[in-house]
């Protein structure tokens, strides 16, 4: 079962937009068979589509009053179906059996692959046993981890990390003489970690 969650807000909508999404909406659950108990709102829901169509109707000879009743009649309809919508998803978030309601289903996030840090620079530091990391910043990245490690060989690496919304990085009180790897991670809204 794929979920889903229904779109119950109708501001972005024309008049004529909202007009037509209304009765698609109430002739959708008219015969909708997964939701019987549903079926006691709709001739409410009728009712005040059936007057914001007449106010619309009669307000486009824009007299300030018949403008005032159709935006009146109009929050009535929006506020039934805003009801409705909620009470559809309180019984099922199946995006499937959603689809059959005639509302718009809300646009499911994207999972957001972050890509890894590219163009690593590692630069002498001012004073010794300093050492200035850079990374370009890969779009999406929320922060980075600066990390440097004095293992070398087989041995498995033990590397110490330092957590930054900078893409560059100051390593500081290193030996010398020694040897260092470095490497910096990207990191994404979701928690994501890439290298």
């Amino acid at each position: 079962m794929t979920k889903g969650s229904l779109n119950r807000h109708f501001k972005s909508h024309s008049d004529a937009e909202f007009e037509t999404r209304g009765s698609h909406i109430w002739s959708s659950m008219n015969v909708n068979t997964l939701f019987p108990n549903l079926q006691d709102l709709l001739p409410p829901i009728k009712t005040a589509q059936e007057k914001f169509s007449t106010d619309l109707a009669a307000s486009r000879g824009l007299g300030r009053q018949l403008v005032a009743e159709k935006n009146k009649s109009r929050l009535a309809l929006e506020a039934l179906l805003s009801s409705l919508a909620l009470l559809i998803m309180a019984q099922t978030s199946d995006r499937a059996e959603l689809l059959t309601t005639g509302f718009m289903l809300r646009k499911q996030p994207e999972s957001r692959q972050i890509a890894a840090p590219t163009n690593l620079k590692l630069i002498a530091g001012i004073n010794t046993g300093e050492i200035i990391s850079s990374v370009n910043r890969p779009k999406g990245v929320e922060s980075f981890l600066h990390q440097i490690s004095s293992s070398t060989g087989t041995e498995e690496r033990v590397w110490i990390s330092t957590a930054s919304t900078s893409n560059k990085h100051l390593f500081t009180n290193l030996q010398p003489g020694k040897l260092y790897a470095a490497r910096t991670g990207a990191v994404g809204s979701k928690g994501q970690l890439t290298f």
